[in-house]
């Protein structure tokens, strides 16, 4: 079963997540998805920018999500 709860920004209170919760029951096999339609340009373009960036630098480092964690960063002295 599916079902789809479309809300406006505004009708997201407490009384209707007591009411998608009672809904749900003792259920543990529910995934709850809110979806964003709206498209910000700016920061796709930024975000674009970025991807760029990240493909032509040679000195790129990338971490695992326990190494970006653990990670401290040396201050320049």
């Amino acid at each position: 079963m599916e079902t789809i709860i479309k809300v406006s920004p505004s009708e997201l209170n407490i009384k209707l997540l007591n009411k998608i919760k009672d809904f749900i029951g003792n259920k543990q096999n529910v995934d709850v998805t809110i979806s964003l339609k709206e498209m910000d340009t700016a920061y796709l373009e930024s975000l674009d920018h970025s991807i760029q960036q990240a493909n032509d630098e040679r000195n790129l480092i990338s971490f695992t999500m326990e190494e970006f964690l653990a990670y401290t960063p040396k201050k320049d002295e």
